[in-house]
């Protein structure tokens, strides 16, 4: 296959728009008004904010054991949980989270952990109309 031009072009346009996404994603989240809401069954368990300074564990009782969530440094994660509270442990595996819109979802337990707020230009909307 020979490469011309524009296709060379095109080529380093997509990859340099990835580069520049990736870039923005890996900066820190702003230290705007950002809260951590936590929900279990559609209930609202706790509304917290995230500051850099908070660092706190918080520890969820369900009919199988318990979960803990990690609050440091401004970021949250779901530390790792038990094979039989949750058979995959996807929702540890997630990592931390930070920014405006990031949420970790635990499905066997129903309990999602969202941070809202920040800077309203920093959050993508996921619906388009």
């Amino acid at each position: 296959m020979k490469w011309k031009k524009g296709d060379l072009l095109i080529v380093a346009l997509v990859l340099a728009a990835a580069l520049v996404l990736w870039g923005l994603k890996a900066l820190p989240a702003a230290a705007g008004s950002r809260m951590l809401v936590i929900e279990q069954e559609g209930k609202l368990l706790h509304e917290l904010p995230l500051t850099e300074d908070r660092n706190e564990i918080f520890t969820f009782a369900f009919s199988r054991g318990e979960a803990n969530v990690e609050i440091a440094g401004g970021r949250v994660r779901m530390l790792p949980i038990s094979k039989e509270l949750c058979p995959q442990g996807i929702c540890s595996h997630v990592g931390w989270i930070e920014h405006p819109g990031d949420a970790i979802v635990c499905l066997p337990n129903r309990l999602v952990l969202t941070i809202v707020g920040g800077d309203a230009a920093e959050m993508l909307d996921g619906v388009t109309r």
